[in-house]
């Protein structure tokens, strides 16, 4: 089955069984990113470029040293060497930040710190180690050639006015920052960051201010929306929490309403076919619009992609499984690319390192599997092994995971010393533009 499906009788639905690749088109097709606004350059670590940035000064502005020593003329100084040093009348000093116009004559030197000017007429620094250091102050004793024409730092090296620095869609990071700042940039023009309502459903559900029934065996802990919010925050995305709803249609409505305003909505929870779950049931009687409803893929098959009218603004909405493992998967593999492409970024997807397997990695199902794997670094390269049990409803292995290894649905199994896919969990904007599934 294929293409959207409005009013949806969810007691009959059809699972589409997509691939985990064609799930993923299907979502970023349609992720056209927000609005740019401008906002402070420290208040702009995460966010993505939405205009050009061009170099508003040529730096450095001149030739300048890479070393504390003496600016000379390459002819001046080769021959020297301990046993034969070349003595040289020192003429004055240059600064780093200043002394810029200052001219070197032939036959002396002039005391030069990193980054100064290079005075016009020199081709050269040695290097103050390679010199007296000036025992006797106005001149100057080389005891080595090694380097004349070396040590000189071309003007324009980092960048030349005009030039173009970030295209759009490039990710800020703190390297970013530094270049921007360089660049003489107080504020910088970004995508506006996406707004996600967060829907976490079941009765059943404690947080920390009612764990004392989860002590008692009267509630399971609620997990899901905590971690989800946090996913949210490392990628620089809003989240809006809408609470625990209730297993009440009523209930469900109500919170579905109240994220109506939000970039995106994402449930937790009701996912499958139970007559309990009646996420379904709110969402089509708020109009849902479905596109798809199962992926092949361990662990979170169940999730769903739909949009529900917000008044003629379509909202996206994300129907993840509520086991823990499902739902953390599911927003890394499908939610996380959509929402940073919203954001404006261009690449929005996890790096990808080939790991050997310390272990035998099971996976009997025709699916793909994304297993919690700890990576460390051996002998021959990275090697990759299990978290501990891979059943969706454990939370613990989520923290000890390094990656999730992806194993595809024609292997079975991935043998011990064989090379296996990760998909690294480092935090921030991803790096890579190609889809690595």
């Amino acid at each position: 089955m294929t293409g959207s499906r409005r009013g949806f009788d969810h007691e009959r639905r059809e699972a589409d069984w997509l691939s985990v690749r064609e799930a993923r088109q299907r979502i970023l097709s349609s992720a056209e990113p927000l609005a740019p606004e401008c906002v402070p350059l420290n208040e702009a670590i995460g966010r993505a470029i939405a205009a050009p940035v061009l170099a508003r000064a040529t730096l450095p502005p001149w030739d300048n040293s890479a070393m504390d020593g003496y600016a000379v003329r390459a002819a001046d100084v080769v021959g020297a060497s301990l046993d034969s040093p070349v003595v040289l009348p020192v003429s004055g000093v240059v600064r780093a930040g200043g002394d810029a116009g200052r001219t070197l004559e032939p036959g002396s030197a002039i005391r030069i710190m990193t980054g100064a000017p290079v005075p016009a007429g020199a081709d050269s620094v040695v290097r103050v180690e390679h010199t007296d250091r000036e025992v006797d102050e106005g001149q100057v004793v080389i005891t080595s050639d090694g380097d004349a024409g070396r040590n000189v730092r071309a003007a324009g090296q980092d960048m030349t006015e005009g030039a173009l620095l970030f295209e759009p869609g490039h990710s800020i990071t703190a390297g970013t920052i530094g270049v921007l700042a360089a660049a003489g940039r107080a504020d910088i023009d970004v995508y506006a960051a996406p707004r996600v309502a967060l829907l976490v459903t079941g009765d059943e559900l404690r947080r920390t201010d009612r764990y004392d029934d989860v002590v008692r065996g009267l509630g399971v802990p609620e997990s899901n929306g905590t971690m989800l919010a946090a996913m949210l925050r490392e990628i620089g995305v809003h989240p809006i929490d809408l609470g625990i709803a209730r297993d009440d249609p009523a209930d469900l409505a109500a919170c579905i309403a109240e994220g109506a305003n939000a970039d995106a909505l994402v449930t937790t929870g009701g996912a499958s076919m139970g007559e309990a779950d009646l996420v379904k049931r709110a969402l089509d009687t708020a109009g849902f619009e479905l596109d798809f409803w199962r992926v092949r893929m361990r662990p979170g098959s169940p999730i769903s992609f739909g949009w529900l009218d917000r008044g003629g603004r379509r909202q996206p909405v994300f129907g993840l499984p509520g086991n823990p493992s499902s739902a953390f998967v599911t927003f890394e593999v499908f939610v996380r690319p959509y929402l940073l492409r919203r954001a404006g970024h261009r690449n929005v997807y996890r790096r990808i390192v080939t790991c050997t397997a310390e272990e035998r990695i099971p996976t009997p199902a025709d699916l793909t599997y994304f297993q919690r794997v700890a990576v460390t670094r051996a002998e021959g390269g990275l090697v990759a092994r299990l978290t501990g049990p891979q059943l969706s409803g454990l939370v613990r292995g989520l923290a000890l995971a390094d990656g999730l290894a992806i194993v595809p649905p024609d292997r079975k199994a991935i043998e011990i010393g064989e090379d296996v896919s990760v998909m690294l969990l480092d935090t921030g904007p991803a790096a890579l533009e190609r889809d690595p599934t």
